[in-house]
C-alpha cells in the first residue's frame, strides 16, 4: 500500500464509461432486432405441419369428390374448406384456409371434379 500511495493509477472517466455503455447498447439492440427478424421470417415447424395438414385435407376431398365437413379443428388450428366458385357444371374451385389462433397460417386452392352422386344431392 505504501508503494501505491505516491503513484497515480490511470483510469477512465465516468463520461467515457457511459459513452462506451451507450455504444454497446445500440449495437446490442440492432443485433437483437436482426436476430428477431431472422427467427420470425424463417419457416417454422408449425408452418410446415399446417401445410402438410392442408395437403392431406386436399387429398381427402379429392378422393371423396365432395366436401364432408366445412370446418375442422386439428391441433388448435382451424381449417375452413369452401367453394370459391363453380367453374363448370362438373368442376368447382375449392379453397382450404388455415388459421392458427386467429392468425392466417396459409391457404390452398384447387379444382375438384364432382362425382355424379354429389351433383344429384
Amino acid at each position: 500500500m505504501a508503494k501505491l500511495k505516491g503513484k497515480q493509477l490511470e483510469a477512465s472517466t465516468l463520461i467515457e464509461v457511459l459513452i462506451a455503455m451507450v455504444i454497446i447498447m445500440v449495437v446490442f439492440s440492432i443485433a437483437m432486432g436482426l436476430f428477431s427478424n431472422v427467427l420470425s421470417g424463417g419457416v417454422s415447424m408449425r408452418k410446415v405441419q399446417i401445410g402438410q395438414q392442408m395437403e392431406t385435407l386436399r387429398r381427402k376431398v379429392m378422393e371423396n369428390g365432395s366436401i364432408e365437413q366445412e370446418h375442422l379443428q386439428i391441433d388448435s388450428v382451424d381449417y375452413e374448406i369452401s367453394v370459391v366458385k363453380q367453374t363448370a357444371s362438373a368442376m368447382q374451385l375449392l379453397e382450404i384456409k388455415a388459421n392458427d389462433h386467429g392468425a392466417p397460417a396459409g391457404n390452398i386452392r384447387f379444382l375438384l371434379k364432382m362425382n355424379n352422386e354429389s351433383k344429384e344431392n
